[in-house]
């Protein structure tokens, strides 16, 4: 047995006249607003705002931005603005992934020991850029680094992660 199936769902019927419903209600409320004003205000005042009114509602009533009607685009712009953002991470790794990197020793986003000394570095010298005040323990890089190796040495082990282990001088 073979059935019917509707085509073009998406498209309103044209009731009255060339127009759809929800089109023949915007522009006879246009008027309906510009006929009020006819009688409530002056002649030139009138004009305007039966400018501003008939083409708002000419505007709501034919004009689509991509595929969208205007009023679907006004109301999710309103409620855009209106209504706050939440923004929520959710993580792609799963949280064993995490614990496995913390037993290891590494961080957990990935970020190396060198780096994390070397950041410290720079935001001692963005608070001094920003306080306009130097340190009195003002280094080079040369000399930061080469105390950073005193301090730490990084080898591999033996699964070939990078680690960091304090070094220990007996002298």
């Amino acid at each position: 047995m073979q059935f019917q199936v509707p085509q073009f769902i998406e498209t309103e019927d044209k009731v009255v006249g060339p127009f759809t419903i929800r089109q023949f209600i915007y522009i006879a409320i246009g008027g309906t607003i510009s006929f009020l004003f006819y009688f409530t205000v002056a002649t030139w005042l009138w004009a305007i705002f039966s400018i501003v009114v008939l083409s708002g509602a000419i505007a709501l009533a034919f004009v689509k931005v991509e595929g969208r009607p205007l009023v679907q685009i006004a109301l999710s712009a309103f409620n855009f603005y209106w209504k706050p953002q939440t923004y929520v991470w959710q993580s792609e790794r799963p949280a064993e992934v995490k614990s496995e990197a913390v037993a290891r020793g590494e961080a957990p986003s990935g970020i190396s020991l060198e780096n994390i000394v070397a950041g410290m570095a720079l935001r001692d010298a963005w608070r001094d850029v920003q306080t306009g005040e130097k340190t009195k323990s003002m280094i080079s890089n040369q000399q930061f680094f080469g105390k950073v190796q005193e301090r730490y040495n990084m080898y591999r082990d033996l699964g070939g992660a990078r680690q960091a282990a304090r070094r220990i001088d007996y002298r």
